[in-house]
This record gives C-alpha cells, structure tokens and sequence, in this order.
C-alpha cells in the first residue's frame, strides 16, 4: 500500500501551545486521544501520520468550540518549528522569492499530494493550492493556519505588518467573516475553486532585511535532502508486487489497482507520471518479468501461465509476448534449453 501522508510534528507544537495560552486547555489529553507523543513536537525533522494529526484539529475543535482555531494556530508558528524551510524562508531576498520556496518545499510541512504554484496575476503575486485528491486533503484548520503562518512569517521577515491584497479558501465559513477578516486584515473570499492568498507587487518584490542569499542557498540544499528523505517506496515498485497478486484473476484495471492503494485514478497516474512511468507500462513489465520466470519453469504449460498473467486465452498471451520480446513464447522456452 502507499505510505500515509505525513505532518511535521513540530508545527503541533504550535496546536498545544494555542490550547494551553489561547483557550487555558491542557493539551495533553488531546494529543494522548489522538495518538500523538507531545515530545515528539519538540524533535527536529520528527513526522506523524496525517490521519492523527487531522484528529488532533477536530479535538481541538471541539474542546475549544472554536471552528477557527487555526488563526489562531498559524499566528504562533516560528520558523524554528518549520525545518530547514522556515530559516530558508526568513533568508529569502524577497517575499515572493519565500513563496516561492514555500511552494517548491511543501512537502517539509505535509506530504500530502497538493499542486502549489506561485503565479503573477494582473500584477500581482499569488500563492495558490490545491489538493488534487478528495481522500488526501488537509484539514481546513490545517489550511487556516497555513495562510495566516505565512502572512505572518512575511510580516517578521518585512520587519513590519505586511497585508495581503485577497486570501480565498475552498472551504465554507464556519464562524463570523469578522473573525477572519480581523486574522488576515481584509475580507476573505470562502467556497473558492483554490486556497491561496494574494500580494501586491510592491510588497512582493520589497527587499526583506533578513535577505541572505548564501544562507539561503545552504537551507535549500538542506531542504531538498529532507526532502528526498520523506520519499516512500516507488509506486511503481508498489503496484508491480500488488499485480503480482491479482493477475491470476485478471481484475488488474488502473481502477481495481488504485482502489486497492487506497488512492484515487488520477492520484496513482500522477505518482507513475512522476517515476517516469505510466500503468501500463508497468502492468506489461511485470508480466513479461513474471512470464519469462513461469516459461523457465517445466511445470507450467503456456495454457497455465496465460492464466497466472492474466489473460483470458493462450493466444492473447502469445501475442503479448511477441509484442513484448520480438518472438514467441515456445522461442524463449527453446532458447532455454539449447
């Protein structure tokens, strides 16, 4: 199966800190509820599972009866608590430039599958993103916190407040417009088609007094390595052993192999697409793989490798074969034994 999606952890710190100085809650029981070591908070490059860290939001939620906890959440974010990304995203040149890392180091934050950009709009500079699969999507106390962090982060890296021109969230409102119109300084747009938030050019493009463009290119490498770290094992290495298992019954449709992963069709062609590769490249690899390993092997009749490889007849299998391999399958059984 794929690897779940995973949260820093020490961005929860922030969760328990809000809980405790915002609303006089100890958070312990919460995180202990939700599976989540508050220790391992403190543990630089530490990770959790998504699935506890969206159950740790709707107990805070409900502890706090607060639907917009995440403003508050986000506020308190340092960038000590984001990995290598947040001392990068402190030394960028400009705030367009720390969007831009932001957006190319995500992944730091939450592995979840998201198309991040950061776009120039009718002279402005705007961050967007979406979650392009319905069963891997942040929580929306997630997202809060992730756009007021940022707007944040920017005023602290600025030396001074800065405000965005236009914030916009998918997701509908939950309380007062007020309470976020006071968390971001202008009115949010709620039931966008994206999540994002918008800079005019002059804040954008503004040389930051943090600028360090040597420190800032040592913290990309950092982040990449981490990065790279957090990558699970190829999905096409993933779907190869999972056909493997169904071949013999021919349910093997991108549809059936998706389902299986726990994961939506667009969501297993977009990781293939990423290896390089694409379903049926590897469903044809694996047979052949399977098929030359079963055709060296006495025992089987080429009646009884069709069906192990799922296809229907024996003759459906020969022309794959020859497809595959430029000959047929009784040419590479003779060339076994020659």
């Amino acid at each position: 199966m794929l690897l779940e999606s995973t949260t820093l952890a020490t961005l929860l710190r922030y969760v328990a800190d809000s809980l405790r100085q915002d609303y006089g809650l100890d958070p312990a029981p919460l995180f202990q509820q939700a599976g989540i070591s508050l220790a391992r908070t403190r543990e630089s490059g530490s990770r959790v599972a998504q699935g506890a860290a969206r159950q740790l939001w709707e107990l805070a939620i409900t502890a706090t009866g607060d639907p917009a906890i995440g403003l508050k959440v986000g506020r308190r974010i340092r960038p000590e608590g984001m990995h290598a990304l947040g001392y990068a995203w402190m030394s960028s040149r400009t705030l367009a430039d720390a969007l831009q890392r932001f957006a190319r180091y995500a992944q730091v934050l939450v592995t979840i599958p998201a198309n991040v950009t950061v776009t120039s709009v009718n002279g402005s500079c705007q961050l967007t993103a979406v979650f392009p699969d319905p069963a891997q999507r942040p929580h929306e106390a997630g997202i809060d916190t992730t756009l007021v962090a940022l707007l944040a982060l920017g005023s602290k890296a600025a030396g001074h407040p800065v405000r965005p021109r236009a914030v916009f969230l998918e997701h509908p409102c939950r309380t007062q417009p007020a309470v976020y119109a006071a968390a971001f300084g202008i009115p949010v747009e709620f039931g966008a088609a994206m999540n994002g938030i918008r800079f005019d050019h002059a804040t954008a493009e503004a040389v930051l007094p943090t600028d360090n463009p040597d420190i800032a290119s040592v913290l990309d490498q950092v982040a990449d390595r981490y990065v790279a770290s957090l990558q699970p094992q190829p999905v096409a290495a993933t779907v190869r052993t999972l056909l493997r298992e169904l071949l013999p019954t021919g349910e093997v449709g991108q549809a059936t192999v998706a389902s299986r992963l726990n994961c939506s069709l667009s969501t297993l062609q977009r990781q293939l697409q990423a290896e390089g590769l694409n379903y049926r490249t590897v469903l044809d690899e694996t047979r052949r793989s399977l098929a030359e390993a079963y055709l060296r092997d006495a025992r089987f009749t080429q009646a009884e490798i069709a069906y192990l490889l799922g296809f229907s007849d024996q003759s459906n299998f020969s022309r794959a074969y020859r497809r595959w391999t430029g000959r047929s399958p009784g040419q590479f059984s003779a060339s076994q034994i020659q």
